[in-house]
């Protein structure tokens, strides 16, 4: 195929590149070696996909017609390829495996070039791909233009494609994108500390979330004392989280959501979380500080105020009870959502944690 015939062709570079950028942008215009995708396609993937386009194609939601169609199961929507394949979780954050940054912010570093924002996107689409399938993907730098004068600024239009690989080493599709980057000067990172884009490091304010968990320690039973106190958990609530909430909790009620909706009917201030989310913090706070160990037992929340996009959202903690139920080392930890107003929704919390009795029978 010609993109193939590409591939093996040299990359031509405009004469106004620096020679030392040249050798960095060749060795980017050869095909990178595919690197597997963080996960396999699974039907929540797919279906997500598909319950936010409100696509009905039998051969994504209905294993049955699928299997009838000559698939193994349910056949991802073929533009899902890209998400599903390319973009590694924000959090935690470095991935334990590490960290290959995607080769829009190679290129932007490379050329000091540190904002780029899409102008063209084309698909190609060679066989399907099915749900439990892990695909990996390559990469490789198409053009870069010479330096240009357009309206957002002064910069270079790049072009860059992504293969798809399925685990017999056929290629399912590629897809080029063409970006604008420009900004030289601005002095912003082109990949922040925190782990992903600027836009959204921005959106999430992350920079603000200096609560760093202790998993992996672990805590016994016997390290609790009654009235400890837990360590303060902060987390920004924006408008980018409270999106991401609602997709990830599927609650698409729209005072989370909509801002226009929260003042008008619900009569808050801006967008707010929702239960299932002071559920997760909650749940998060007492296993960051009890360890990977623990067993969450009981969660219990009373909305009283609201935690609104804009706001900081402060929990603490402090055991009240430690206790022996069963044959379950137990402790009740009290537990504050509070905004920077003050106490938002008190909480409770009952955690099972191994003993160093038990350990030591065993």
């Amino acid at each position: 195929m010609s993109s193939e015939r590409e591939t093996r062709a040299a990359l031509a570079l405009p004469p106004d590149v620096p020679e030392d950028v040249k050798r960095q942008l060749m060795e980017l215009g050869c095909e990178s070696v595919p690197v597997p995708a963080a996960f396999p396609i699974d039907e929540l993937l797919i279906r997500h996909w598909c319950e936010t386009l409100e696509d009905g194609n039998p051969l994504y939601i209905d294993e049955e017609f699928a299997r009838a169609r000559g698939l193994q199961g349910l056949m991802l929507p073929p533009p899902a390829v890209y998400s599903a394949a390319i973009f590694p979780f924000r959090w935690p954050w470095p991935p334990k495996a590490g960290f290959d940054p995607l080769i829009h912010f190679r290129l932007k570093e490379i050329l000091d070039l540190p904002v780029a924002l899409a102008t063209d996107a084309e698909f190609d689409f060679f066989m399907p791909v099915q749900a439990g399938q892990r695909l990996s993907t390559s990469c490789r730098l198409v053009t870069v233009s010479a330096w240009k004068k357009t309206r957002l600024g002064e910069g270079r239009f790049l072009t860059y494609a992504h293969s798809f690989w399925n685990e017999t080493h056929e290629r399912t599709a590629e897809v080029r994108f063409t970006v604008f980057a420009y900004g030289r000067g601005t002095g912003r990172p082109s990949l922040p500390k925190g782990g992903y884009s600027n836009a959204l490091e921005e959106a999430l304010e992350a920079d603000k979330t200096t609560y760093q968990s202790a998993i992996g320690k672990g805590l016994y039973w016997e390290d609790v004392n009654e009235g400890d106190q837990l360590p303060e958990l902060r987390m920004p609530i924006t408008m980018m989280r409270c999106v991401m909430m609602a997709s990830a909790t599927r609650d698409f009620s729209p005072q989370h959501s909509d801002p226009e909706y929260a003042k008008k009917r619900a009569g808050t201030r801006d967008v707010f979380v929702n239960t299932q989310f002071n559920m997760g913090i909650v749940s998060r706070l007492v296993t960051d500080w009890a360890g990977p160990f623990a067993t969450v037992r009981r969660l219990k929340v009373k909305m009283q105020a609201n935690v609104c996009a804009g706001d900081d959202m402060i929990v603490t903690g402090r055991v009240t009870r430690k206790y022996l139920q069963g044959d379950e080392w137990r402790l009740d930890v009290e537990v504050m959502i509070a905004n920077q107003e003050g106490p938002a929704t008190p909480c409770e919390a009952t955690v099972a944690l191994p003993s160093r009795a038990t350990a030591r029978r065993s």
